[in-house]
């Protein structure tokens, strides 16, 4: 019958145009939100940033630092993200050549502390004692406090790499307004999760020592990354996105290499992490 057949193909072509327009709203749109593009999602979430200041011919990093580093690893992407730095090692490959000017800010009575090994967990000085166990309960008692305060920012990110040069992209989102010239930066670390190398402990040397998260690289040859915004105010809800390219040594396993985000306030004094994250 003729008058059916019509009936049958006008059917048809509703639910072929039903169909295409399911599969548009599902596509991933998010409706202009501002949490999510390019595939980056920001959380609202802080999360602390550890940085151990550490050397190799020195005893006490081996056998009181890094037992403690280590067991707070396991906290990484969740509570803390964390970062070991080294400026003037006997493995001269082991060092970060900003790290000195990370060193400067912390090494000053306003932080107290001594010498290395030193850890500075969420913007406060910790002593690192033989016990390494007092060390991870006084690292994560400060990590808490911080984490439990108001988001002011967040950081998205991922990692590409290709050859010899690590591509990374970013997103960062304010959940607070900041006035205008409000000096906020984005540090990029990359850091290799483990390199075995001779390191000095309280009971001689260890030739086969795992030395985890140095930093080998970042995005600037400033300590705290560059600039997010320029002078101008940032509003509540504002996203700055970008991409950055950091160049790989040959002799670093591009397997184990992870990028730490961290972002700075520079305003304060001394400067200041308001928040981090990881790319594994």
């Amino acid at each position: 019958n003729p008058d059916q057949m019509k009936k049958v193909l006008a059917l048809m072509a509703i639910v072929a145009v039903t169909f295409l327009s399911c599969s548009k709203d599902d596509s991933n749109d998010d409706g202009g939100s501002g949490t999510t593009g390019g595939g980056l999602t920001v959380e609202k979430k802080n999360r602390a940033l550890l940085i151990d200041f550490s050397e190799d011919w020195c005893p006490p990093c081996g056998s009181n630092g890094g037992p403690a580093f280590d067991s707070l690893l396991s906290y990484e992407g969740n509570s803390l993200n964390a970062i070991k730095v080294y400026t003037g090692s006997n493995n001269s490959s082991l060092d970060w050549s900003t790290g000195n000017g990370m060193w400067s800010i912390y090494n000053n009575s306003t932080y107290g502390g001594n010498g290395i090994p030193k850890f500075i967990a969420a913007n406060q000085y910790q002593g690192v004692y033989t016990s390494w166990q007092s060390t991870v309960s006084g690292v994560l008692q400060k990590a808490t406090a911080f984490n439990a305060d108001s988001v002011l920012a967040g950081v998205a990110l991922a990692k590409t790499i290709v050859g010899d040069s690590m591509k990374i992209s970013t997103k960062v989102q304010f959940f607070k307004e900041q006035l205008a010239g409000t000096d906020m930066r984005l540090a990029l670390y990359v850091v290799e999760e483990t390199v075995v190398s001779s390191q000095s402990t309280n009971t001689g040397t260890s030739a086969n020592y795992e030395h985890k998260n140095i930093v080998r690289t970042s995005n600037s040859t400033g300590y705290a990354g560059e600039k997010i915004n320029n002078s101008l105010a940032i509003t509540a809800d504002q996203v700055f996105e970008n991409t950055y390219t950091v160049f790989l040594k040959p002799g670093w396993d591009k397997t184990k290499l992870k990028v730490v985000a961290a972002i700075w306030k520079m305003n304060s004094t001394p400067a200041k992490v308001i928040n981090s994250n990881i790319a594994k």
